[in-house]
């Protein structure tokens, strides 16, 4: 028996999104929709633009889209905004259902081109790209070129472009602002309300056969809502994880319980909300600049006083593309860390849930004789440090002069760590003055894998 089947559904009520999957629309939902479909009228003067945050519903509002009967226009739908444009080109004419007598970019245009010319006055071609923040500048402005191609041969030829809110700061680029400017359309999708995240469960249950009060106990949903951020695609998540375990426990409906537990879960290892979580990796990472960090240290005791001993982290940072060894450092008030001689890059951080500060060093690397066997040693603080109101006593460190570490260091690339709600258009706004210069984070972080999704305490270089 499968969950769905436990529960008495029709079928899985929380699947991602899908061309057959069950859409609510919500009141953001409907301006979205109403975007897109704008996107296609008769007497649009340029682009169109969505944006939402990674989650709330911009792929299924456009499988909605494709699924609606617009007569006289065609659609074709780019899903992957890692393709050259030849490529691009290439599946738009095969969605279209025309053929290319070359496999040019030239010939791709030239028959692209040609249906345009055979369209009548009232007939529409619409491209849809997903995830558009993906897309380099250098195919932005070939879709530009090709959006004045279209115009050009009547104005048939329309595009929609569906992304992330960076993919908006990025168009204000000094180099994409041609295209910028021909976008007369744009629109934002929110997340939903606590009261619109319960109607969004309801309506993903009853296209099953199902309700909320057959499936989760009175308040168990709640829990789990509060943990969401109002986006769908945490919802669902969080939804059918919690069906799942209330299925192997052999619970009639999700407990409140179990949907604590899962809510739980989900906050340690997606780091929804968690503050806590955050404070524990900056703390962390503030002992590798020793000095002054080792008040991080003293603060971090003082919030988690009954934190388990031995807990390690282990991370590896990059300079200029060489990759650095963990450097192990000896138990100081308990704790096991091993961290690496480069992340040693903010100032200012937050320490804790209690407002405490810990003053950072400057980026610092370690001279190339550290590296003996046996491992380099990071050098320590003073040993003189203020005992806290109220604290515990902290054993102190053997100390190291201040200008041994002066003589020792240099200054390397600067480095930030990443806090939670961090994205890289904020960082670019906070320490390089202007959203605008986002690409210039991304040229400097190639190690970033997803560049829409930072995880607290990351490491981030900057220009």
């Amino acid at each position: 028996m499968e969950c769905h089947q436990y529960f008495r559904l029709n079928g899985p009520p929380f699947q991602a999104a899908s061309p057959r999957g069950a859409i609510y629309f919500s009141p953001t939902h409907l301006q979205a929709l109403a975007t897109l479909e704008s996107g296609l009228s008769g007497d649009l003067i340029g682009l169109t633009l969505l944006t939402g945050e990674a989650g709330t519903g911009k792929t299924t509002l456009i499988y909605s889209l494709l699924q609606r009967d617009y007569k006289r226009v065609r659609i074709a739908h780019i899903d992957d905004p890692r393709l050259s444009f030849p490529e691009m080109m290439q599946l738009v004419l095969a969605q279209l259902n025309l053929y290319s007598a070359g496999s040019a970019k030239l010939d791709y245009l030239n028959t692209l081109e040609h249906l345009l010319e055979l369209h009548g006055k009232e007939e529409r071609i619409a491209i849809v790209i997903d995830e558009s923040q993906l897309l380099s500048d250098e195919v932005l402005e070939e879709l530009r070129l090709l959006w004045n191609r279209g115009q050009s041969k009547g104005g048939y030829l329309r595009l929609i472009l569906v992304g992330q809110p960076e993919l908006a700061e990025r168009l204000k680029k000094p180099e994409l602002r041609a295209l910028n400017q021909r976008i007369s359309t744009r629109g934002v999708l929110k997340a939903l309300t606590f009261e619109q995240a319960n109607l969004y469960v309801e309506c993903k249950l009853s296209a099953q056969g199902g309700k909320c009060s057959t499936v989760f106990e009175r308040g168990a949903l709640g829990h789990l809502l509060r943990r969401s951020d109002g986006l769908p695609r945490k919802i669902n998540v969080l939804c059918h994880s919690a069906m799942m375990a209330a299925f192997t426990a052999g619970e009639r409906r999700v407990s409140v319980r179990t949907a604590r537990k899962i809510a739980a879960e989900f906050k340690e290892s997606v780091g929804v909300a968690n503050r806590d979580l955050a404070s524990r990796r900056l703390a962390m990472r503030a002992l590798a600049g020793g000095g002054a960090a080792i008040a991080a240290l003293v603060l971090f005791n003082l919030v988690y006083p009954n934190f388990r001993s031995g807990w390690a982290l282990n991370h590896t940072a990059s300079f200029d593309g060489a990759i650095e060894p963990t450097i192990p450092i000896k138990n100081v008030a308990g704790l096991k860390i091993t961290v690496a001689p480069s992340v040693a890059g903010q100032r200012g951080s937050d320490i804790g849930s209690n407002g405490a500060t810990a003053m950072l060093p400057h980026p610092m690397k370690l001279p190339s004789s550290s590296t003996a066997a046996g491992g380099p040693t990071l050098p320590s603080a003073p040993a003189a440090i203020a005992k806290p109101a109220a604290a515990s006593q902290v054993s102190s460190v053997p100390a190291t002069p201040a200008a041994d570490v002066s003589n020792e260091v240099g200054i390397r690339k600067t480095q930030i760590i990443v806090k939670r709600g961090d994205t890289l258009e904020q960082i670019a706004l906070r320490y390089l003055g202007s959203k605008a210069k986002i690409s210039e984070l991304i040229k400097a972080n190639p190690q970033l894998s997803d560049i829409n999704q930072l995880n607290v305490g990351q490491l981030i270089y900057l220009p």
